[in-house]
């Protein structure tokens, strides 16, 4: 006990101050609310690819002719998520400010965002479609980009509306209307900023932060970086606070450019390039709650049956809440190990085995909600191995439980005995 007390004081005093800092840091919360925001479109992006991969050959026989147009809706929603990107981190970012400054409008910054982000793509000509945007980049390979031009262009625009430098309007005139005109010069200086380096600089913004950031998405994607990830998220939870959360908020550009590339590679009928995708992770490691919550419906404790019972339906959508404060698996010494372990033995497993060949990496995003069979199932374009995988998943999560929640169960099966 004495041992599990240092390293929980350990975790909550030294470990978790920093990380939770870090998740709450202006730049990257935004960031966070902006992929949130931003999740509809990711999964309906997700659900075209799911369509157009689907591997029923009836299916595929049927929807030849237009499968095409499947791929071109993943095109022209993932295909475009930076600009949606742009304009969610500029919206939130100056919502952040207009607390501490009430002349910050939110939608005057996602609009400098958005025409800042795009002022980095030259409008091209085509004798055959007229006028055009180029869209290699709008997508994951953007994101870093947006981000980056995003958070520079609001600083300015809070900058400007800090010192008052704006155009100001005489009173009577309509709140709008003046909005408008006290954001024109914050306007024009991000706006401008962008357009002398893109245009008269001629230096290429946008793959010059893809080549910066790509050893960051390489080590990122790693086995190791991934491993840490899941490491640090049990760890955080163990003392009570949400690391999924706090990992996320670090990880998810790099999970979002990790899809993409992957959605690339099936589309093009290669093999999936990244394995320890967020995918990854909900579909195989992140088993929830279920096969504890089995053990609990055949406990002779009356307290965790009643438990079990109520965290049923919530755990086979994966939502661990119930068990996690109700157990508790929180600060419970005799629960460390299958918490912490357990989870990053399914990580390694699930990771060698896709490595291996004998399981597809996913690629389709489906929502986290979705039992973990279903989803490896449908987020790898329908592998039954993958389902096996993730259903064989839970069941060494069954086992890894066991033991150590015999020992809880043996010690509250006293209690209980006692207090009758």
């Amino acid at each position: 006990m004495a041992v599990m007390d240092k390293l929980t004081n350990a975790v909550e005093n030294k470990i978790a101050p920093p990380l939770i800092k870090i998740s709450k840091n202006r730049y990257l919360d935004s960031i966070q609310k902006a992929f949130i925001a931003l999740m509809p479109v990711i999964i309906l992006a997700s659900f075209f690819v799911l369509l157009a991969s689907f591997p029923i050959k009836a299916w595929q026989k049927m929807i030849e002719p237009i499968v095409g147009y499947f791929w071109g809706a993943n095109g022209s929603t993932l295909g475009l998520l930076s600009i949606g990107l742009a304009i969610g981190v500029g919206y939130f970012l100056s919502k952040y400010y207009q607390e501490k400054n009430a002349n910050v409008n939110p939608f005057s910054g996602a609009i400098i965002s958005l025409f800042s982000f795009l002022m980095l793509f030259p409008v091209g000509v085509s004798e055959e479609i007229g006028a055009y945007l180029p869209a290699n980049n709008l997508g994951s390979t953007g994101m870093f980009a947006a981000i980056i031009v995003s958070i520079i262009s609001i600083e300015i625009y809070r900058f400007l509306i800090q010192k008052n430098i704006v155009i100001k309007m005489p009173e009577g005139v309509p709140p709008m209307v003046a909005s408008a005109f006290t954001s024109l010069i914050p306007v024009f200086a991000a706006v401008t900023l962008w357009w002398v380096i893109r245009f008269l600089f001629q230096i290429d913004i946008v793959n010059l932060i893809m080549t910066g950031f790509e050893p960051i998405v390489a080590g990122g994607a790693s086995f190791i970086a991934q491993f840490v990830g899941v490491f640090i998220d049990r760890l955080l939870w163990f003392v009570g606070i949400h690391g999924t959360n706090v990992v996320t908020s670090v990880m998810q550009p790099i999970w979002l450019d990790m899809l993409g590339s992957n959605v690339k590679a099936a589309e093009a009928g290669l093999a999936i390039p990244y394995i320890a995708s967020e995918q990854f992770l909900n579909y195989f490691v992140r088993v929830s709650m279920l096969p504890l919550v089995v053990l609990m419906l055949i406990s002779a404790v009356k307290r965790y049956r009643t438990l079990g019972k109520l965290a049923l339906a919530p755990s086979i959508f994966n939502i661990a809440e119930p068990v996690i404060f109700g157990l508790p698996i929180i600060l419970n010494p005799i629960l460390f190990i299958p918490w912490i372990f357990g989870y990053l033995f399914i990580f390694t497993f699930s990771y060698l085995v896709i490595a291996s060949g004998l399981v597809p990496a996913p690629y389709i995003l489906i929502p986290w909600t979705v039992p973990g069979p279903i989803a490896a199932y449908l987020g790898t374009g329908g592998s039954w191995a993958a389902a096996l995988l993730s259903t064989l998943n839970y069941v060494l999560m069954f086992f890894i439980w066991l033991p150590f929640y015999r020992i809880v169960e043996k010690q509250a099966l006293k209690e209980q005995r006692e207090n009758e």
